[in-house]
């Protein structure tokens, strides 16, 4: 087993560091995605926050993101680097698959991802400090990057208490 690394710079440390410092110790999270088949439904991200009184939630925003999630303090990351600082500052790191869950990994950051059906976990997950949410019904993983019904119905049945439930592990 391969985990890359990666090396931040002093400056995208220290802007992660500056976030914590002013929010004390966070959850971050990223609701965004390119691909549809791959977006946990917004109203679960804001039941999630509902439902943890007890914790801080960041969201780092980008040009993909849609919306902010009530109850986030929202960061702007115009960069992969920034975003990778302010990972590396997250106790902990929420969202579907995407490159930034290999590079939590990388920055040795604990994480869970919302994997839903679309994408094969024994292929691209499991790395030692990430706790994936998979949808195991028939037709999953399908494999699609086109918007997909199949997709969509295997995020909803990823339920914010199994989040929850994660995110306290």
């Amino acid at each position: 087993e391969h985990i890359a690394r990666i090396y931040l710079t002093s400056a995208e440390v220290s802007r992660g560091a500056a976030v914590r410092q002013r929010v004390g110790p966070f959850v971050l999270i990223d609701p965004a995605s390119k691909h549809q088949n791959l977006r946990w439904p917004g109203e679960f991200w804001t039941a999630l926050i509902e439902q943890c009184p007890d914790l801080t939630f960041v969201q780092h925003t980008h040009r993909d993101t849609l919306t902010v999630i009530p109850g986030a303090v929202a960061i702007p990351t115009p960069s992969f680097r920034e975003a990778c600082g302010l990972v590396l500052a997250s106790d902990l790191y929420v969202r579907g698959e995407s490159g930034m869950c290999h590079a939590t990994a990388a920055l040795g950051v604990p994480q869970v991802t919302i994997w839903g059906g679309c994408m094969d976990w024994d292929v691209l997950g499991g790395y030692p400090k990430q706790v994936g949410l998979v949808d195991t019904g028939e037709g999953s993983p399908c494999g699609r990057w086109l918007p997909c019904n199949h997709c969509l119905d295997a995020m909803s049945k990823i339920t914010v208490e199994q989040v929850v439930t994660a995110i306290r592990q």
